[in-house]
């Protein structure tokens, strides 16, 4: 299972339109539900930049040392393969950004087809399963 940035950040800020929603995701996680959440490294930047300039550096440290500690949360790095994959994914579907494009290239390596995204971007993606 893979998880997109929007659902960490949703989680975290109370204002966020996402947050009820990101916080069923997260119970899920929480309980065992989800037993592995995968994330790029491209994730963990942009989720832990947002929060840094949304929520302070208390909050953005605190999410960042999850993804380093948490033995659940597995977080696969962006190497030249992978990049080179990440750009060709970014080139030929509009609807990503490239932290997205990430997620389906290490989807594809890892080979997991579920997202928890709410992006509808993924959705150009037929074997890509999103879940909101």
């Amino acid at each position: 299972m893979f998880i997109d940035s929007v659902v960490l950040i949703g989680a975290k800020l109370k204002r966020d339109k996402w947050h009820d929603k990101s916080i069923v995701i997260l119970t899920k996680f929480l309980n065992k539900e989800i037993t592995i959440a995968h994330v790029t490294e491209y994730v963990v930047l942009e989720t832990v930049n947002y929060l840094l300039r949304k929520a302070g550096f208390e909050v953005a440290l605190e999410t960042l040392n999850l993804f380093r500690i948490h033995e659940r949360i597995k977080v696969i790095n962006v190497d030249e393969r992978l990049y080179t994959r990440t750009c060709e994914i970014f080139m030929h579907y509009p609807g990503l950004s490239l932290t997205d494009a990430s997620i389906v290239a290490a989807m594809e390596k890892v080979g997991v087809k579920a997202l928890y995204s709410f992006d509808g971007g993924f959705d150009e993606l037929d074997w890509v399963e999103r879940l909101a």
